[in-house]
């Protein structure tokens, strides 16, 4: 017979040793038998008990002689419960288990009945025994154990500081209101007898406990404790956050002080708030009937750990100063419940939550609205916004900036859906404001009601403009410039009849509560042109305004038009007609011009509000000179002229276009092209007119003249037979090879009859048709393959007319001798279409 079967006979004749002697006294069964027994029953536990140890005082040939009593050891109970006899390991061995081979605390009284070893340690056979006691109790529950552990009885004789519930100081036990979760007990709770019996292994198992204490469940992340206290749960069911103090969140700015730690406070692996931060479950003599780590003296526990909320006394926000007799959702006055208390309660909700989808902003509007204490205060419809990412706001294919910090770098707090500070959170209230504090650079508070917040107070985080600064840092290259009130118009006031010296560098255009739909804008708009973002620059650049001198007139850049239905494409910012920036919406004088920043190549910090602008600054959006960028960005097939022979900042630097510009303040565009205020229609015309039959001519002899700067560069000839109209159908198409474009004679628009004029067969803005390419800045002499020209294919127009002799007339085309056929010949007729 193999050990194993032969371990398992020894145990069955044990138990039924056991059952033959069911209700004999528990001091006799207690008692060891007076002759030792070297039987099998007996020696498998009893082991110094074999007569060859025990009578003879002797080892054997295959084991040493054992004098020491082991019956009582660990190992004797593993040698059966390894799987051998039964399978014990899962349920005691693997996990945690009560201690062993440890001496009780010296303030444990242990009970008689519980024997310790020699040395006062504890061992399985303090608790059990391998033979049977008398109990009352079915044979399931008391079976080798040395007591009845009735409603855990046995666990209450050495741990009789835990019981007695609230008066002592401990969790409550016994019968409860309260259901013991279905989910605890399929997890080895233990239900008392009787109605949802609370009892010590409702909450904690001897063996095969995975968790901290021997609990059912592990309270270092308060899921024990939320098993059945699940009203006290941050969180809904569906995930909806309730208005409760955050568990089971690592602290922030926040931090647990040491004598909370030394009075017993807990927190999670990580450092996490837990229930345990706040409540002591056992041996509780601080506050018995919450079991709270510190006594709650009207908010006081509150303000152990927030300490940076304790300037709240001495403002507004303390209603013991605004509103004494406003009573929270428990009834409690501030006098009764402690400053905190009329917006937070630690289980509860303290009001009843304010509109809004963000948590955080929940809070205060639950003050801030109608009917309720604040609302002389009420955030006015038109406010800044909140509930949204500010870094998911920019387009990165759009050159138009609203966030000027890093994600990582802004120091101001964002908020995610559960009201916790997050980085990757939105912006709310609480992101400019601190409703605890009533200015950022001082403690002092603030209760008399007829002070009013300005820019410097009102709880907000930091003084405006600095607050403003944290996020729209880009948009403070405004100071010191025209667009800086304070040094261009100190007395103007804005929509609120703020001066700026109240209102603050952004308040002048910008009103955080209370401005105007769009832009939040703070001055007061005066024209309908149907495009928001136009009204707000005309609200001051109007004959009326403050900006008078500087109002667009005449002919400028055409607005409210969209690049895309002119076949254009850019990433110069697009706006709808709310002002909203739009792939497809249309241009508007934000468009090209950043109002917050005159130099778009420098950040300017010394004064320079006195500067007249130019193509290099003038709040463009991109440089426009020397290299027109700006221009770039819409008129790709345009810059190509950018150091060719037509760039005058190449080949005439001091030259002057119409309003008395050099090229340099110009820029290569605008020698031909004003943007704003041009006197002439055509092309926006930038110079003057010289001779020609049509007005395409007029503005390319305007150089191209005796006294023009391209006085070195004029044909003999021009000019196409006057009387000879021509039609350009299929050679209309932008971008093919063969387009040969006609225009009006007085208009200059496209035509599709008409007469040759200069930029039919010359694109003035592309040296070389065959190469897309710009100048390299020096003056290079042409040849009939460039020279502006266009496109030369055998399909050009003149081959309607002229037939084959159609090439030699076009590159021919300016001499009066060459471009006429001389000799005599055979006829050759035209080809025609």
């Amino acid at each position: 017979m193999n050990i194993a079967n032969c371990k398992l006979s020894i145990f069955i004749l044990c138990i039924i040793s056991f059952l033959s002697r069911y209700g004999v006294s528990h001091a006799e069964q207690a008692q060891a038998p007076r002759n030792p027994d070297s039987a099998k029953e007996c020696a498998i536990c009893h082991y110094n008990w074999i007569d060859t140890f025990y009578v003879d005082g002797r080892g054997s040939d295959l084991v040493a002689y054992q004098a020491e009593k082991v019956a009582a050891k660990p190992e004797i109970c593993f040698s059966c419960h390894d799987g051998s006899v039964v399978d014990s390991r899962a349920r005691v061995y693997n996990d945690l288990r009560h201690k062993i081979n440890k001496p009780p605390p010296a303030y444990m009284n242990i009970p008689k009945i519980f024997p310790l070893d020699k040395d006062g340690n504890m061992q399985c056979s303090t608790c059990h025994t391998a033979h049977g006691v008398a109990s009352e109790m079915g044979i399931e529950k008391t079976i080798f154990i040395r007591a009845s552990n009735r409603n855990s009885a046995m666990c209450r004789m050495c741990h009789a500081d835990k019981d007695g519930g609230l008066k002592f100081g401990n969790h409550p036990v016994g019968p409860s209101e309260m259901k013991i979760p279905r989910q605890l007990v399929d997890n080895g709770a233990v239900v008392g007898e009787g109605k949802n019996n609370i009892i010590c292994e409702t909450c904690h198992t001897v063996h095969g406990s995975q968790n901290e204490n021997f609990l059912i469940e592990s309270s270092r992340n308060s899921r024990l404790c939320l098993e059945c206290h699940a009203d006290k749960n941050i969180f809904t069911p569906e995930g909806k956050r309730n208005h409760f103090h955050v568990i089971n969140a690592v602290p922030g700015k926040v931090k647990i002080p040491a004598d909370l730690i030394k009075k017993g406070a807990k927190v999670g692996p990580n450092g996490e708030i837990i229930c345990q931060s706040c409540h002591k479950i056992h041996n509780n003599n601080i506050e018995s009937n919450l079991l709270l780590i510190k006594k709650d003296e009207k908010s006081s526990l509150c303000l152990t750990c927030h300490t940076d909320k304790q300037y709240l006394v001495d403002t507004k926000h303390n209603l013991l100063n605004s509103a004494p007799e406003e009573r929270n959702l428990e009834g409690k006055t501030v006098q009764e419940g402690g400053i905190c208390s009329p917006c937070h309660m630690p289980h509860k909700e303290a009001r009843k939550p304010g509109e809004g989808l963000d948590f955080t902003s929940q809070l205060c509007l639950s003050w801030h609205q109608k009917g309720n204490i604040a609302e002389k205060t009420i955030p006015a419809d038109y406010r800044h916004p909140v509930d949204v990412n500010p870094f998911e706001i920019d387009n990165p294919d759009v050159l138009l900036t609203t966030i000027g910090v890093k994600k990582e770098d802004l120091k101001l707090p964002l908020f995610n859906k559960y009201g916790a500070q997050d980085i990757n959170g939105t912006v709310t209230c609480a992101t400019c404001h601190d409703p605890h504090r009533w200015r950022s650079d001082s403690t002092e508070g603030e209760i008399r009601e007829e002070v009013k917040g300005d820019n410097t107070t009102s709880f907000l985080r930091k003084p405006s403009p600095s607050l403003c600064s944290e996020c729209h840092s880009t948009k403070f290259s405004i100071a010191n410039s025209k667009h800086d009130i304070q040094k261009v118009a100190p007395e103007e006031k804005n929509y609120l009849g703020q001066t700026i010296s109240e209102s603050g560098l952004c308040g002048v255009c910008h009103i955080i509560h209370g401005g105007q739909e769009n832009y939040l804008w703070a001055r007061k708009i005066t024209t309908k042109s149907g495009l928001t973002v136009m009204d707000l620059c005309i609200s001051c650049h109007n004959d009326n305004g403050m900006a008078s001198k500087k109002v667009i007139k005449d002919y400028s850049h055409p607005v409210n038009i969209s690049p895309s239905e002119k076949h254009l494409s850019t990433t110069l910012p697009l706006f709808d007609k709310n002002g909203k920036v739009a792939k497809d919406g249309v241009m508007a004088c934000q468009t090209c011009h950043d109002p917050h920043r005159w130099d778009p190549l420098k950040i300017i910090k010394e004064e320079h509000f006195k500067e007249e602008g130019n193509s290099q600054n003038s709040f463009l959006r991109q440089e426009n000179s020397p290299s027109p960028k700006l221009c770039e960005n819409c008129h790709r097939d345009q810059a190509y002229v950018d150091k060719t022979d037509h760039d005058m900042l190449v080949t005439a630097p001091s030259e002057k276009n119409i309003i008395g510009q050099t090229p340099a303040e110009s820029g290569t565009c605008g020698v031909c092209h004003l943007v704003h205020n041009g006197k002439i229609k055509v092309k926006l015309w930038a110079q003057g007119f010289g001779e020609g039959p049509s007005i395409m001519d007029m503005m390319c002899n305007a150089c191209h003249s005796e006294n023009g700067v391209g006085k070195s560069k004029i044909p003999q000839i021009v000019t196409h037979p006057d009387n000879m109209l021509i039609t350009n159908a299929g050679r209309d198409i932008k971008g093919s090879p063969n387009y040969f474009p006609l225009f009006d004679k007085g208009t200059g628009s496209l035509a599709s009859v008409g007469n040759i004029s200069c930029p039919s067969c010359h694109a003035v803005h592309q040296w070389d048709p065959r190469f897309n390419v710009k100048g390299k800045g020096i003056n290079i002499e042409g040849t009939s393959n460039n020279s502006f020209l266009r496109h030369q294919t055998y399909d050009l127009l003149c081959v309607d007319c002229h037939g084959l002799d159609a090439l030699f007339r076009f590159k021919y085309y300016h001499d009066p001798e060459e471009r006429v056929e001389k000799a005599k010949g055979p006829f050759i007729p035209g080809i025609t279409r």
